[in-house]
């Protein structure tokens, strides 16, 4: 009984010390964003405090809940353990006795395991925008009117839809040996989905072929019929373009966003059960 216990204490530690540590890193992030945001706004218009305070709840909900569903997932599924079909092995890049070829290494290492996600997120993106019972748990988050780095949350359940569309199939059929990454560059690479949400005035120039904007996943979030249905993709405009669905806008195009027939959440209890109302 007393070892049940102690490995109970040690499970519950650890979920919490997980989840505090989930939150640290969205508080941050979006903190920073907050200023960007405040000090160049696209076009000038800011967002109102109390977008940003509803976003702030959102996500520190989702992050909770999400600590647990997902700390119950890898263990019915240990993805550490699954051997994939196929490995790319970037460690020669990442383990260079040259300099600089090992912090190109590091970025190519962290944007390889990207972009291949990328690839699986982009098909379960587009199935959640055609499949009703998958756009239900979606539209909460393409509801925003505010889009901004802290309000661009997903619906709590979108990190176990990742898991199961994106972690496990990577898992069983490519897996990437990356070697040695520093954690600032795996962080920096994490930041990447707050900046495609945010509404600050961020001029990646010609890289936005390469790397996905927020100008570019705007495109995707607008009310104008004629973006409908474009920019499925988050990390790189790429997996758009080989399937058909990029928008490039002009630089001076900056549409709004939400839902003509679906108001956003203003409530913690609203945005749990939103997806579960007509």
């Amino acid at each position: 009984m007393l070892a049940f216990l102690g490995e109970a204490y040690s499970a519950a530690y650890g979920l919490v010390n997980s989840m505090l540590l989930r939150l640290a890193f969205p508080a941050e992030v979006c903190l920073v964003y907050f200023l960007l945001e405040t000090l160049l706004p696209r076009g000038g218009n800011r967002n109102s405090l109390g977008s940003y305070g509803r976003g702030a709840c959102f996500v520190a909900a989702s992050v909770a809940i999400n600590t647990f569903v997902l700390a119950a997932a890898t263990w019915l599924i240990d993805v550490e353990k699954v051997a994939p079909l196929a490995v790319l092995d970037l460690s020669p890049l990442t383990e260079s006795e040259f300099l600089p070829v090992r912090v190109a290494g590091w970025f190519v290492a962290a944007f390889a395991i990207m972009i291949i996600g990328n690839f699986f997120y982009y098909w379960l993106h587009r199935a959640q925008h055609r499949i009703p019972w998958l756009w239900r748990f979606h539209r909460v988050h393409h509801s925003i009117t505010e889009m901004s780095a802290t309000s661009g949350y997903h619906h709590f359940a979108e990190d176990i839809f990742q898991f199961t569309a994106v972690t496990v199939p990577m898992a069983f059929l490519l897996g990437v040996a990356t070697g040695p990454v520093p954690w600032l560059v795996l962080t920096i690479a994490s930041t990447h989905a707050y900046f495609i949400h945010s509404s600050a005035s961020i001029n990646i120039g010609p890289f936005r072929y390469i790397l996905g904007e927020n100008r570019f996943h705007r495109i995707h979030h607008s009310l104008e019929e004629r973006h409908f249905d474009r920019n499925f993709a988050t990390l790189t405009p790429l997996w758009d373009v080989l399937f058909s669905t990029a928008y490039f806008p002009r630089a001076d195009e900056w549409p709004k966003v939400g839902l003509s027939d679906t108001p956003e959440p203003k409530t913690i209890r609203d945005y749990l059960l939103m997806p579960f109302r007509p």
